[in-house]
């Protein structure tokens, strides 16, 4: 008997979906209620935006910070006494369906000196997301029985027959008593758990599954 031990992988792709984003709203000035009650004018000027884009469905969700307040002494020149600078920030994450009314938006919150626009962070929907995993990981499986069957094949085995599978990354399975370990065939590195890639166009979801199988030496009949 020996065991054949692989690890198969496979690949999802599916559009983006959902597309978040964090809108900061920011201001300096020398005194503490200049900065708060500009942030604070901001802020809730993005707050309305994202209620209204979720009531209309263009948005799947929202939340937002509170407003914070900072304060640091500024060089002004030699021989000249520091200046205090207070600076107040609180942001507002939408995560949009509707990527044109997101894109109209962040024309519109981008023309205001007090809001820092960040980066966007393109994903699935949860049912697509489970439903592109679910079939990464029938993949994956069907991607371990092919590599043991063509190691066993190259090494004049018998048909290979599963014996334990697990996630990369979790405890292995302990081998049963009173078997000896002959040999392993092949073992490849992959993510502990299915992924899911961010970025614009079409996303990936990755699985990848350790598989062990046991085969029989042929026997040559003389």
């Amino acid at each position: 008997m020996v065991e054949i031990t692989v690890c198969g992988t496979a690949v999802e792709r599916a559009s983006a979906e959902r597309a978040t984003v964090t809108v900061q709203s920011r201001w300096s000035a020398p005194r503490p209620d200049e900065a708060m009650r500009a942030v604070a004018e901001a802020h809730e000027r993005l707050i309305t935006d994202a209620k209204g884009h979720e009531s209309a469905g263009a948005a799947e969700s929202w939340h937002a910070d509170r407003v914070w307040i900072s304060h640091h002494e500024e060089w002004v020149g030699e021989g000249q006494p520091r200046r205090s600078v207070y600076t107040a920030a609180a942001s507002v994450t939408v995560r949009f369906r509707d990527f044109e009314v997101l894109g109209t938006w962040i024309g519109v919150v981008g023309l205001h000196q007090t809001h820092e626009v960040g980066g966007i962070a393109w994903s699935l929907s949860e049912e697509t997301e489970r439903e592109r995993a679910k079939a990464a990981r029938t993949r994956a499986i069907a991607d371990a029985v092919e590599r043991a069957g063509d190691y066993a094949s190259a090494a004049g085995l018998g048909a290979p027959v599963v014996d334990a599978i697990q996630e990369p990354g979790t405890t292995p399975p302990a081998p049963p008593r009173g078997k000896a370990r002959m040999a392993t065939m092949a073992m490849e590195s992959a993510d502990a758990a299915p992924a899911v890639s961010l970025e614009a166009g079409e996303l990936e979801v990755r699985a990848a599954v350790e598989v062990r199988f046991v085969a029989d030496a042929l026997r040559h009949v003389v």
